[in-house]
C-alpha cells in the first residue's frame, strides 16, 4: 500500500507544480515500498537522497516564480523552505541512522505529514497570485529546460 495516494484535491492547478508534487510523492511511496520490502539500505539511502535533490528543485521552481510573479509573501515562504529543508534533512539523517524497521516507519510517517503539509497548506496560499500573473504564460516562457535528472514519470500515478 503506498504512503501517499495523489489525488485531484492534492493539485494546486498548476501544471509544473503539481508534477514536482507528484514526483515528490511518487519518491516517497517509493522509499516507503523500499522500507517495507526489506530493500538494501544503500539502495533506500539513494532514493532518500533523490527526494531531498529534487525537493531543492521543485522549492527553485516555486521561488523562481515568486520572483517573476513579485509574489508579497516570497521571504515568508522562502523561509518556510528553508525550514522544511532543515526537516528533511533531519528526517535523512535520522532515517540514515535508523537501525529497525519501527524507526523507519516513523520516518516515514513524518515524511508523509510533511509533504501533506507543503502541499495541501503553504503551497495553496500563493497559487491564485500566480494564476492572476498569467503562471501558464510564464512558465511557456522559461526557455531553459528542467535537467533531464529531474525529468517526471508519473503516467503511472
Amino acid at each position: 500500500m503506498p504512503l501517499i495516494v495523489w489525488t485531484d484535491r492534492m493539485s494546486v492547478g498548476v501544471k509544473l507544480l503539481d508534477n514536482d508534487h507528484k514526483k515528490l510523492v511518487l519518491l516517497a511511496n517509493e522509499l516507503h515500498d523500499g522500507v517495507l520490502r526489506g530493500q538494501a539500505r544503500p539502495a533506500l539511502e539513494s532514493i532518500f537522497e533523490e527526494l531531498s535533490t529534487f525537493t531543492r528543485q521543485h522549492f527553485y521552481h516555486e521561488e523562481r516564480l515568486f520572483a517573476e510573479t513579485s509574489f508579497p509573501g516570497a521571504v515568508a515562504h522562502r523561509q518556510e523552505h528553508d525550514q522544511l529543508l532543515e526537516q528533511l534533512s533531519e528526517m535523512q539523517l535520522r532515517f540514515t541512522n535508523s537501525a529497525d524497521m519501527a524507526s523507519d516507519m516513523e520516518v516515514m510517517k513524518r515524511l508523509r505529514t510533511w509533504l501533506f503539509k507543503h502541499i495541501q497548506g503553504a503551497d495553496q496560499e500563493f497559487v491564485e497570485h500566480l494564476k492572476s500573473k498569467g503562471v501558464d504564460q510564464i512558465l511557456a516562457s522559461w526557455s531553459k529546460p528542467i535537467p533531464e535528472i529531474f525529468a517526471l514519470n508519473i503516467s503511472h500515478l
